[in-house]
């Protein structure tokens, strides 16, 4: 993980315990993402969610405004900071969980938020596995030329069978990990791209589970860096749900002139 692991990490914790404590929660999350630029060197850090029932929201270090930041109104929910820095991509789980958990609370101050808490502590948890998974995977391919693919995968809705769904239909050696509610990372082993599409439909046979997308890097084919093939299968797979929300929006169609 980079230097900027510690300081999502830092940030979120402080977050889910200040909400469990009974804090403001909006007041929280301003304080929180306000430390985590701090910490980072950065002027703000931006925070888009996915809310069940406002959906959209943005928030800012510092309760700025959002500006000229209109392509966080759309697309994954996500960190990102400016000036532009590169974070850890699984990471970005952990601090949107707990903005959320914060929002939630902030409309429904009558539920616990431990569940939050536990589920940012596994998306941790999880990318911290991923992490290692693939740098021992790239080692090895560098080392003895074993190559491998990388899947970033995503669910559009939860599921808590889908993981042991998902592992049923794998290989032995290939090396699967939850990254949080709908999110996982799968390391292929000797496995090329171009064979992955057929590998994911397996994932239909013999039950009924959510429509996901998915991003995929291959090593040596795309990058040699385990953080390099990490980030570009996160943003294939962003670019995956991207195109689908483009493809899938209503037309909209100019009125037509009322006669006289």
């Amino acid at each position: 993980m980079t230097d900027h692991a510690g300081a999502v990490v830092t940030a979120s914790t402080q977050l889910i315990a200040g909400l469990t404590s009974g804090q403001p929660p909006l007041t929280l999350v301003a304080d929180s993402l306000a430390d985590l630029a701090s910490a980072l060197g950065v002027g703000r850090v931006m925070v888009a969610i996915d809310d069940q029932e406002y959906g959209r929201q943005v928030f800012c270090s510092g309760r700025a405004p959002l500006g000229e930041r209109d392509d966080l109104l759309s697309g994954p929910p996500r960190a990102c900071t400016e000036p532009e820095q590169t974070l850890d991509p699984t990471i970005d789980a952990l601090v949107v969980t707990a903005v959320g958990a914060a929002f939630e609370r902030a409309r429904r101050p009558e539920i616990v938020v431990h569940d939050a808490a536990a589920e940012a502590t596994d998306a941790w948890a999880g990318a911290g596995e991923l992490f290692v998974a693939i740098d021992a995977a790239t080692e090895r391919a560098n080392r003895y030329g074993w190559g491998f693919t990388l899947v970033m995968l995503r669910f559009d809705i939860s599921d808590d069978k889908a993981a042991d769904h998902i592992r049923a239909r794998l290989r032995s050696g290939d090396t699967l990990v939850h990254l949080g509610t709908r999110e996982y990372g799968i390391v292929l082993p000797a496995i090329g791209g171009d064979a992955v599409p057929q590998l994911l439909a397996r994932f239909a046979e013999g039950a009924a589970i959510s429509t996901f997308c998915y991003g995929l890097a291959a090593c040596p084919g795309d990058r040699f860096e385990a953080g390099a093939l990490l980030s570009l299968a996160t943003t294939r797979l962003r670019e995956a749900e991207a195109a689908r929300a483009d493809a899938t929006a209503p037309e909209i169609h100019a009125p037509e002139a009322s006669k006289v």
